[in-house]
């Protein structure tokens, strides 16, 4: 008689089965846990020894209480030490019931909770941060890795949203290390507060948001993130500067309005984001002088003040005008190849394809060392300009079709280099593919 193939899986691998079973977002993760052991009785055995399974408690205030009071249950005869992984939705339409909340809040006792990996609060409106604001909800001793404030749009069928002040959610969780704000609308900091516990901000997919100057309250912020995310103009007095002298990363795409010339970020390492240099980002750059990993878009006209600004850079991912990192000579004024300290150069050109004479201009220009002493390699004045082999990897970002097919992806030159490829899982098929040459190289 066959046997199915899941029966004679070993225990381990099951348990592995399991964990990705119950990891999904889109559902209640301890419904699925709990289904589990219901199975049969060695499912049930592998289930309760698997303790991943009973680290997330996930909550439908659409629910009766009664019947959430007893999965919390549940879950604490599995892993008496409570759960480290909360999420909260909100699913129908309109205000966050308060009193279901406060009233699972005091039964589950979760101010008791000493610590908690992961605090999500999911609804259909924007209205969840300012509905969380209030004194009965709080945890003022739990320490909390994420909090995450999730909506499903930025608008609401009551009208306008009221403008409303994250300072008083942060009173509410005070020990948050990690804040993530996802399409909420109309919302401030006070700059009279201090958030001392607060190391990473994100703020994703949101509207009217004025975080300047109340923004130097995060005194120990060290990443901050802001995607897609409109400011009022204006929102920042011209006399205002805000300091951030923790900040080490700082990511920001599509922020109209954004202060680059009011912020000042003395540990600053790493700017990311892809967004398009301007004037004032220039000036950042310049009174930031130990970046030394940036990631913009630039386009022709201010690439050479672009260059002449971070000769320090050892990372850059370049999209836009990557032409002038070998047409410098004819394009620009500079007077020496750009960016002598450079040892990883990303080539992000998405919208077009990369010509093969680019491509190897590029690499006898940055990656070779016999191309040194070459004629591409001299003062307008005819004088030897010679140029050390910086750049060790060369990477070029797209989708695994498209180099597939690329010309350039044929080079010779690419012969005798180690070639390796790393995926971003947020941009589904999109992945770096790299190149690293020996130091024996001789083309």
């Amino acid at each position: 008689m066959a046997v199915h193939p899941i029966q004679i899986c070993d225990d381990d691998i099951l348990s592995t089965i399991f964990e990705w079973f119950t990891c999904d977002y889109t559902t209640f993760r301890n419904h699925r846990a709990a289904r589990l052991t219901k199975v049969c009785r060695r499912w049930r055995q592998i289930a309760l020894q698997t303790p991943a399974l009973w680290r997330h408690f996930d909550i439908n205030l659409n629910r009766s209480t009664f019947s959430l009071r007893k999965q919390w249950d549940w879950l604490l005869s599995m892993r008496p030490a409570g759960p480290d992984d909360i999420r909260i939705d909100c699913i129908k339409p309109g205000y966050l019931d308060q009193s279901a909340l406060v009233d699972l809040w005091f039964q589950c006792r979760f101010p008791s909770l000493e610590r908690i990996t992961l605090l999500e609060f999911a609804s259909l409106n924007s209205t969840t941060g300012p509905e969380l604001a209030i004194p009965n909800i709080a945890l003022p001793n739990t320490l909390i890795d994420r909090l995450w404030i999730d909506s499903c749009e930025c608008t609401s069928s009551y009208g306008t949203l009221p403008p409303w002040e994250v300072d008083q959610l942060l009173e509410t969780f005070p020990y948050v290390q990690y804040l993530r704000l996802s399409r909420q609308s109309n919302f401030s900091f006070r700059p009279v507060n201090l958030f001392l516990n607060t190391t990473y901000l994100s703020i994703r997919n949101c509207v009217d948001v004025s975080i300047f100057p109340g923004l130097r309250g995060f005194v120990n912020l060290e990443r901050l993130q802001i995607k897609y995310t409109t400011m009022p103009e204006g929102s920042v007095p011209s006399t205002t500067t805000i300091q951030l002298p923790a900040l080490k990363w700082l990511c920001i795409y599509q922020v109209p309005w954004f202060p680059w010339t009011k912020l000042d970020c003395p540990s600053l390492e790493v700017l990311t984001g892809e967004e398009s240099v301007t004037d004032a980002m220039i000036d950042f750059l310049e009174r930031h002088p130990h970046l030394r990993d940036i990631d913009v878009q630039v386009d022709k006209q201010l690439f050479a003040s672009f260059a002449r600004t971070i000769p320090h850079v050892e990372t850059l991912d370049l999209g836009g005008y990557i032409e002038g990192l070998v047409e410098w000579q004819t394009t620009t004024d500079l007077v020496d190849p750009p960016f002598p300290n450079l040892k990883r150069l990303i080539l992000d050109r998405t919208e077009t394809e990369i010509g093969l004479d680019l491509f190897e201009s590029i690499i006898k220009t940055y990656c070779l060392p016999s191309q040194s002493q070459s004629q591409s390699q001299l003062h307008p004045t005819g004088e030897s300009n010679p140029r050390k082999r910086t750049v060790e990897c060369l990477g070029v970002f797209g989708t695994l079709e498209s180099f597939e097919t690329a010309e350039w992806a044929q080079s010779p030159l690419l012969a005798d280099c180690v070639r390796s490829s790393y995926r971003y899982p947020h941009l589904d098929s999109w992945i770096c593919l790299e190149f690293r040459w020996p130091e024996s190289s001789d083309h």
